[in-house]
């Protein structure tokens, strides 16, 4: 890959990078009740309230709330799967484009499926969101819906370089 087009595509994921940790632990967080919870020694219980182990569990409520056509709660729905999908994306690109071993698939997905872990751990343990295994299903899907098309953007950035 050529110096000029690695760096463009190093910067821009950085730039995702960045985005992703700010939307993933640097948004609001209900200080009060952080507070509240470390005064009274409930810490681990407010952590164990925000932690789903149950696949599908989530992912079913919201498709119930968008099958019933429940108002906000479909719009709070819709954005929070597709969304889960949707920002993970970028992530099947970039990994295969910039580094050469993570365009095996399977190595791929394990590298992914253990950062999303870490992550969605991390949010829970912080008080920054909770630690839902249907978020890390919908990352995951989201992923490998864009490694596809980091493979491809290897093979045209490849037929580019070998036609100059």
């Amino acid at each position: 890959m050529s110096r000029g087009v690695k760096a463009a595509a190093g910067l821009l994921f950085a730039i995702y990078a960045a985005a992703m940790l700010y939307l993933l632990f640097f948004r609001l967080r209900n200080d009060a009740l952080f507070e509240l919870a470390l005064s009274e020694g409930g810490y681990w219980e407010l952590v164990r309230g925000f932690v789903n182990l149950t696949p599908f569990d989530t992912i079913g409520r919201f498709l119930y709330v968008l099958r019933t056509r429940e108002g906000y709660f479909a719009a709070h729905a819709f954005i929070n799967l597709a969304g889960n999908v949707a920002l993970f994306v970028p992530l099947g690109v970039f990994l295969p484009l910039l580094f050469r071993k993570m365009r095996s698939f399977w190595r791929f997905f394990l590298l992914c499926a253990l950062a999303i872990a870490l992550i969605e751990a991390s949010q829970a343990l912080l008080l920054r969101g909770s630690a839902d295994v249907d978020d890390l299903i919908l990352n995951l899907a989201g992923a490998s819906i864009g490694f596809p098309f980091g493979l491809l953007a290897v093979k045209l950035r490849d037929t580019g370089e070998k036609k100059t």
